[in-house]
């Protein structure tokens, strides 16, 4: 069983072979190229050849990427997007109410309907939904989301009038906003705008990985990570993109574990531009189990229980009345301009070379120019990245005291020695710096299901089995060994407020991906 696994980030891209019994037959670290697939392409095509096998051998592709992140950050092939509200009256809320200004823009126009099913009975008029439709054309609408105040616990609005747009717009990407969150309204509707927002880029870049993998004859099945860390299948991250915003994290947290043999560790992820910061509990990335926010976009979605610190290695430094300033990142470029390169910009590595020019080598390096460099103040600038990750390490060890740190990313070992003292344990294992495409390989397959529940003839237990059953099934559809699948986690929420016992369950089951044998004829289909 031969894996490839690729993870494509903001400064390099990486890419692994991992063959029987886990053994690592070859790998490959890119800057991340402009247009990503050709980064993809190059790096993919060493590791093949570096491996001496031939692309029928590999039986499965695993990837990463921060592709769909950084088209938030940065927009780009973003899609104008239409809001459906069903709600008793119109709101005076409006919809991305605290969404930074580069991305309200992709708003196209905000509609609302009244309550249109009473008993069942659909009250929506047919001249209503003409006028909608004339609308949408004129405004040149890309995407929709549609978003109804009642949906967690009847989403029967959202699917007849989803299935009423298909008629007349099949091509239209749909977002519903009860199949992204629960209770929460402006949290929930957030994760559908911010989805169907995000449907262009998705499905453009998922067509030339397509395209890529065919001209390498690559004939396997293929999936992408997503924000818990659990592998998903092309076709579901065309129509669920706002999933795969944080997959590039919980794969290196997943590789940390791998490498280094533990199933409970703090992890610390630092590389050229970030430096990221996650626990593993069980085996698993630790997920959050409230709220989270993109660029402070509340949204109701399990994403990694991480902190992220905008600092890396290729991190630009200046001292300003004895203040240490870290300003943006020089990643892509930190061989060309930085000191210890023959460069002339200032950056951590420089500064932690400058300390202890021994932490590692490399042929390109000229460590002459850190002369110029005061001793004292890169030792400031050591203990100021290392208290910041310090700080956010004893926020996630609240509770758990004592867990080891694994150490990880290509510049892990700057940390090393440098971390903590000699009572803390900390773990820098072989492959560290590959550890994303490594922790891509072993991605478990997953599903899950946040809903509201009458407990009217049933009871909580019943319904709670009922429901374990239809996700068991739906992992041995997506392919995962029967022997393997198990509750990963079971989350309960009353609701003191409601007539009637009602309860939101939220759970998540997992198994081990059972990879058909290569050469079946397979194909990455979209």
């Amino acid at each position: 069983m031969m894996k490839l696994g690729i993870d494509v980030g903001g400064t390099n891209t990486d890419v692994v072979i991992v063959g029987n019994e886990g053994k690592l037959l070859s790998w490959k670290k890119q800057l991340t190229s402009k247009d990503i697939i050709s980064g993809i392409e190059a790096a993919t095509k060493a590791v093949i050849k570096d491996a001496r096998i031939v692309p029928d051998q590999i039986e499965g592709i695993f990837i990463g990427t921060t592709h769909v992140q950084n088209a938030l950050y940065h927009p780009v092939q973003l899609s104008k997007t239409a809001v459906i509200r069903i709600m008793k009256s119109p709101s005076h809320v409006k919809p991305a109410l605290f969404w930074p200004e580069h991305l309200k823009r992709y708003i196209g126009k905000v509609y609302h309907l009244k309550h249109f099913y009473d008993d069942s009975k659909q009250t929506l008029v047919p001249q209503e939904l003409d006028n909608l439709y004339r609308d949408l054309i004129k405004e040149n609408i890309e995407a929709i989301c549609i978003a109804a105040v009642n949906s967690p616990l009847n989403p029967i609005e959202e699917f007849y009038l989803r299935d009423q747009l298909k008629n007349v717009f099949p091509e239209m990407p749909i977002t519903m906003s009860h199949e992204l969150g629960s209770f929460g309204f402006i949290e929930r509707e957030n994760a559908a705008l911010l989805n169907a927002i995000l449907s262009k880029v998705i499905r453009q870049a998922m067509m030339e990985l397509t395209d890529l993998f065919r001209k390498l004859n690559l004939n396997c099945p293929c999936w992408l990570t997503q924000n818990d860390g659990s592998l998903i299948e092309l076709h579901e991250a065309i129509d669920y993109p706002i999933f795969t915003i944080g997959s590039g994290a919980t794969n290196s947290f997943r590789g940390a574990s791998i490498l280094s043999g533990l199933r409970e560790c703090i992890v610390v992820d630092f590389g050229g531009s970030t430096i990221e910061i996650g626990k593993i509990r069980n085996g698993q990335p630790e997920s959050t189990e409230s709220s989270s926010s993109f660029l402070n976009i509340d949204v109701n979605l399990r994403v990694p229980k991480m902190y992220s610190l905008p600092i890396g290695g290729g991190s630009l430094i200046s001292i300003d009345n004895g203040v240490v300033q870290i300003k943006e990142t020089i990643a892509n470029d930190l061989e060309h301009q930085g000191i210890s390169w023959g460069g002339d910009s200032w950056t951590i590595t420089d500064s932690f070379l400058k300390v202890n020019p021994e932490m590692f080598a490399d042929e390109k390096m000229t460590l002459d120019g850190l002369e110029k460099l005061s001793y004292k103040d890169c030792q400031m600038v050591i203990k100021k990245v290392t208290q910041e990750i310090k700080e956010k390490i004893a926020r996630l060890e609240v509770n758990s005291d004592g867990l080891p740190v694994v150490l990880v990313g290509g510049g892990s070992k700057l940390l090393v020695n440098r971390l903590f003292g000699k009572y803390k344990r900390v773990y820098h294992p072989l492959c560290n710096h590959i550890s994303n495409a490594i922790g891509a390989c072993y991605a478990p397959l997953s599903a899950q299901y946040d809903k509201v529940f009458w407990l009217m003839n049933q009871t909580k237990e019943e319904i709670i089995e009922q429901e374990k059953g239809k996700l068991f099934q739906q992992l041995l559809r997506k392919g995962a060994k029967e022997e393997s699948i198990k509750v990963d986690s079971i989350e309960e929420f009353p609701f003191d407020y409601f007539k009637g016992e009602v309860l939101r369950i939220r759970m998540k089951a997992i198994g081990d991906l059972q990879l058909i044998p290569a050469g079946d004829g397979s194909s990455i289909k979209i």
